[in-house]
């Protein structure tokens, strides 16, 4: 009897022991959570470190761990430890657009985005910032019609979302379609006036022959970013003169 009860007892014992590790380390996990967000970023390194001690497998703690890394500003450490939680859970679409953001931003390395990205709408379609990545790093490819493409996307999710009307004004610009341009920069500027977007909104006006608007463009824009006032300027003023 006891030799068949025995086997039944350690299977039960052993899940309850497995079941009180995965509650020990979610309490962990929010732990780290709550000292995140309050900035107290070594106590909650220091939770999700023991997180991952209690539940090997905890992916969202791994990415975690990216995150305060790339804080910190310790990309490789942040980018082993995006890594770690994909080996976990391919599907762990947080860890991809992590990676896509520390490609773009502290590598500048336009495959990698776009394969993160990528990878992150093929698993949820609704990420409306990886497809305005992608639109950003088509345009640094200069594959201008793919930006174009992605990000209406983005618009498609969120039709107020200001960089992805950014992206659209550029690659209309770099394709020389200048009024679509302009239209864009409009969208971009009613909802946050950038100075980014004010500056090529300018430069589109100057490639319309019309300098009343790059004016316009020029004076509000030397209130915000003085040098690209004067980068504005200098190309209103290589503007050919208007002959009756």
């Amino acid at each position: 009897m006891l030799k068949k009860v025995l086997p039944v007892f350690i299977a039960v014992l052993m899940c309850s022991v497995a079941y009180a590790q995965t509650n020990t380390a979610s309490s962990f996990y929010q732990s780290g959570i709550q000292y995140k967000n309050n900035n107290q970023l070594t106590e909650a390194m220091a939770a999700f470190n023991k997180t991952v001690s209690l539940k090997k497998d905890f992916d969202s703690a791994y990415v975690e761990m990216g995150n305060i890394n790339i804080l910190s500003k310790n990309d490789d450490l942040g980018i082993s430890n995006y890594k770690k939680a994909l080996a976990i859970n391919p599907k762990n679409t947080d860890a991809l657009i992590a990676l896509g953001k520390v490609y773009r931003y502290s590598r500048l390395h336009i495959d990698s985005v776009l394969f993160y990205f990528s990878n992150a709408v093929k698993i949820d379609s609704t990420i409306k910032e990886a497809f305005y990545n992608m639109a950003w790093a088509f345009n640094s490819k200069k594959e201008y019609d793919k930006a174009i493409q992605y990000a209406a996307k983005a618009l498609e999710i969120d039709n107020g979302y200001r960089v992805a009307y950014g992206e659209l004004g550029f690659s209309y610009s770099s394709t020389k379609k200048y009024a679509e341009a302009v239209e864009q920069f409009k969208k971009n500027l009613a909802i946050s006036k950038v100075d980014i977007a004010m500056l090529y909104s300018g430069y589109a006006y100057t490639e319309l022959n019309n300098k009343e608007a790059a004016l316009e463009h020029y004076e509000a824009l030397k209130k915000i970013n003085e040098r690209m006032a004067n980068n504005l300027r200098k190309k209103i003023d290589a503007m050919p003169v208007k002959t009756d």
